[in-house]
């Protein structure tokens, strides 16, 4: 059996993968010439490819991505869809940070540090206004768009700062003691009415580009944000930015946006009641998610070497 690994910052771990693995011919290659070089006989790969790199390949079983997030692996070679080869991402690796960045948007958001930041650029202290907007999060609905990993993340995270959450996820979820209840994908009015903090963890597919628009925005309270960690496309732009200038909801706290980059002269930017960060909810020290990636990959490989089911299996019809 041979594994390509094509993923450059896997290389200080790859020396383990081959002491687990004395059977498995292992390839490192980089540029697109050693890829093409090695891709006719390998039968795992580790890393994306290109459509011509896959059309080289022979005997291709498994592809193991690097990320979450799919489009990158079906805008490449959406024929993959229709072949027997097994696809498995990383969905999980950045999961505890993602956690973490979701909650401290909400924090975030319910303690006004935003207008703290400016007025400390001034030299302005305004006891008597901040008493009137900071809200306490505990005892707040936070409801979550998308239950898998990061949603439990962020789920566990919210209920120890003492708030309600619910959720909903298009596919059946199990018993979790984080979630008062989990919905089907039908309910999602209801979770957007009755949350406080609504946030968005679902992955990103064709079907559900802009499953939160003017509509659904227009069922949230007045006093609700929205946070979105997972793909910006999930929310209608336009719509987004009308509801914030209008005020029909307070705020939002975004990790992705429609654009990426987010184009310097999109409204966005300049709305008081929004917070953005550049995608790097999933991040933190290159090591630790790096680890967490390749760690991945030598736990399916252990799978896939002894015949056992792989994990985070990609529905390459769904694309997720």
């Amino acid at each position: 059996m041979k594994a390509l690994l094509i993923a450059d910052f896997g290389s200080p771990y790859y020396p383990g993968l081959r002491k687990e693995h004395p059977g498995v011919e292992f390839a490192e290659a980089l540029t697109d010439g050693e890829i093409l070089g090695e891709i006719g006989n390998a039968d795992v790969v580790f890393g994306y490819l290109t459509t011509t790199q896959f059309k080289a390949a022979g005997n291709l079983k498994w592809i193991q991505t690097l990320d979450a997030g799919m489009e990158g692996l079906f805008n490449a070679i959406p024929t993959i869809v229709d072949t027997d080869i097994v696809v498995t991402n990383a969905r999980g690796a950045g999961a505890p940070m993602i956690g973490e960045h979701g909650v401290a948007l909400m924090l975030a958001l319910a303690r006004q540090l935003p207008r703290f930041w400016s007025d400390k650029a001034v030299h302005r202290w305004d006891q008597d206004g901040a008493l009137d907007v900071v809200e306490y999060l505990g005892d707040k609905t936070c409801g979550i768009i998308g239950f898998g990993k990061s949603g439990r993340e962020i789920g566990w995270r919210a209920k120890a700062l003492g708030m309600h959450v619910i959720a909903v996820d298009e596919q059946p979820v199990d018993g979790d003691t984080t979630v008062e209840e989990v919905w089907g994908s039908s309910r999602l009015r209801d979770l957007l009415a009755e949350s406080d903090y609504v946030v968005v963890t679902a992955p990103y597919s064709a079907r559900n580009e802009n499953m939160i628009g003017a509509g659904e925005l227009a069922l949230m309270k007045p006093t609700a944000r929205l946070v979105v960690t997972s793909r910006g496309r999930l929310v209608e732009h336009k719509a987004l930015v009308e509801a914030l200038k209008s005020g029909q909801i307070a705020g939002a706290g975004l990790d992705t946006t429609i654009r990426e980059p987010l184009p310097s002269d999109n409204e966005l930017w300049d709305l008081p009641n929004v917070i953005i960060t550049p995608h790097i909810a999933g991040n933190a020290e290159k090591d630790l998610l790096d680890r967490r990636t390749v760690g991945i990959f030598a736990g399916n490989l252990r799978r896939f070497v002894s015949g056992q089911p792989l994990i985070n299996v990609v529905d390459k019809h769904l694309q997720y």
